[in-house]
Parts: structure tokens; C-alpha cells; sequence
């Protein structure tokens, strides 16, 4: 697991998948649901352009219970958010969060490689589309030519109480919140856990990724620009996204962001 709490030197002084053919219509109520291993359908013309991703991550832990992969081959990211309230109950919250991940991962790294029909493979090399399934307040936004194009919104049961996975009760992964979006090179899509954006405006997150592409930061090193902006916010006096809900929602006067671990994931879409 890699930390890096420096921010890049270039501003000193001043944290999914692509699994939809081109031809897949888009907006459906319910998200377009991606079966790879489906060969079945009549596989629709190719693309005219090939996109896949680059992506690479910072991570900056308090409880260090957040997890995550990339696996640029296979164009899919993950992001998971250990419960900490679990902690109270002598649960490891991380133990799920890492196996939640690390089953994952494998199972992109042995479909990328074997097991796929060749339809599929198809599919990957032509696809335009970006997918997602998430559960809980571990959230991304995807933006083009530096402006924000689309957030995803926290599941919550309440304030401060998101959906959450657990081995016994708890929700389901059929209560994922799934979809697609039409994506075009150079579109930058941005994950992260709730530490990431419950202490990070969306203007301050779009501002940070416009000043980036603008230098020509690479994914990882924007990862750590945009996880030190967090880290800083969550030990900040200033209003945040977590204290302004709170005091919408909780009727709370306090201002300020939240402690919590900071996992951010960068992939640019790129031919």
C-alpha cells in the first residue's frame, strides 16, 4: 500500500470500468448492466476510435481502513470504505474493505487474460462508454475539458450513515447504484472515498483538475494534488461539504472538514 503525503513539486506555492460498446445506447432509468461474459448478442460495428485508461492513485490513511486497485489493462478502478463503526464492535472495518478489493481485482485480472469470449475482447478495444456499480458515499465525478460533466451522489440511509456492505445484515450489492456515460478522450474521471468528498467542494475539485491538466500533471501525480487538498480541508476550520450537510441536515453550527482516510483515483481517457 503506497502513501504519499507530498504534494507535487510543481505546485508547491500555490483520489470503474469502461465496459460498453460505442453502439450501447446510453440513459436508460436503471444503467445499462455489462454481462462479460455474454456472447450471445450480434456484436455491433466497431468504434472509430479505441479509448482505454491511465490511472494511478493517492492515498492518505487516518484509520487506514480504505482500499482500492487499478488495473489500467482491463480500463476498471475500485474504491472501497472500510466502516468505522464497526471499530467499536472489535471488527477489523479494513479486513473487508482489502478482501472486498482484492477479490475484485482478481477477478478483472483473470477476465482480462482468460475466460473471455472473443466478442468481449472486441468490446473492450471499442468502447466509449464508462460504467459504474457503487454502494455507499465512495463517490467519482468525470469532467471534460476541466469542467465537471457528472458527479455521482452518495446512497445514504441518513446523515453520515451510508449504505455499507457487511458480511452478516447490512445492504446489498443489488442496492448499487449502476449506470453508464458517454466518455471521449480526454475526459479525466476522478474516485474517491468519503474522505475525499465530504471534505472537497465540486468547484474546488473541478478548479484543481483544471490547474492540472493545465500543467500537464500525470494521473498520479493529480491523485496526490487533489489528496493533499483533501487532507488539508479535513484538518481545516473552513466550511466543507461534511459541515455544510451537517447543518442542513443535523441542524449543526460547526464548520470545518472531516478526519477520516483519503483515497483518490485519477484515469484519464485517453486512444
Amino acid at each position: 500500500m503506497e502513501i504519499d503525503m507530498q504534494t507535487p513539486d510543481v505546485l508547491m506555492g500555490l483520489a470503474f470500468g469502461i465496459p460498453a460498446s460505442a453502439g450501447d445506447e446510453v440513459g436508460q432509468e436503471n444503467g445499462h448492466r455489462w454481462d462479460p461474459t455474454d456472447c450471445d448478442e450480434k456484436a455491433p460495428p466497431p468504434a472509430r476510435t479505441a479509448l482505454r485508461m491511465e490511472c494511478d492513485f493517492s492515498y492518505l490513511p487516518n484509520h487506514d481502513e480504505d482500499a482500492h486497485f487499478c488495473h489500467a489493462r482491463a480500463g476498471v478502478v475500485g474504491v472501497a470504505d472500510g466502516v468505522g463503526g464497526c471499530r467499536g464492535d472489535g471488527v477489523d472495518a479494513a479486513e473487508f474493505s482489502r478482501g472486498l478489493m482484492a477479490n475484485a481485482y482478481n477477478a478483472v485480472a483473470a477476465a482480462s487474460s482468460s475466460g473471455i469470449c472473443p466478442y468481449t475482447l472486441l468490446e473492450i478495444a471499442y468502447q466509449k462508454t464508462v460504467a459504474w456499480a457503487y454502494v455507499g458515499d465512495s463517490a467519482f465525478a468525470v469532467f471534460r475539458g476541466g469542467r465537471l460533466l457528472l458527479r455521482a451522489l452518495p446512497q445514504q440511509h441518513y446523515f453520515n450513515c451510508p449504505f455499507q456492505l457487511s458480511a452478516v445484515g447490512g445492504d446489498r450489492v443489488k442496492d448499487a447504484a449502476v449506470g453508464e456515460f458517454p466518455v471521449e478522450e480526454g475526459d479525466v474521471v476522478v474516485a474517491g472515498t468519503d474522505g475525499l468528498f465530504d471534505n472537497v467542494f465540486d468547484a474546488k475539485l473541478e478548479g484543481i483538475v483544471q490547474m492540472c491538466t493545465a500543467l500537464s500533471l500525470t494521473p498520479g501525480k493529480m491523485a496526490q494534488a487533489i489528496g493533499r487538498l483533501a487532507y488539508d480541508m479535513a484538518r481545516s476550520s473552513r466550511e466543507s461539504p461534511f459541515s455544510a450537510a451537517s447543518r442542513e441536515q443535523q441542524g449543526t453550527n460547526f464548520t470545518g472538514g472531516k478526519m477520516d482516510d483519503i483515497t483518490v483515483i485519477v484515469a484519464f481517457i485517453v486512444s
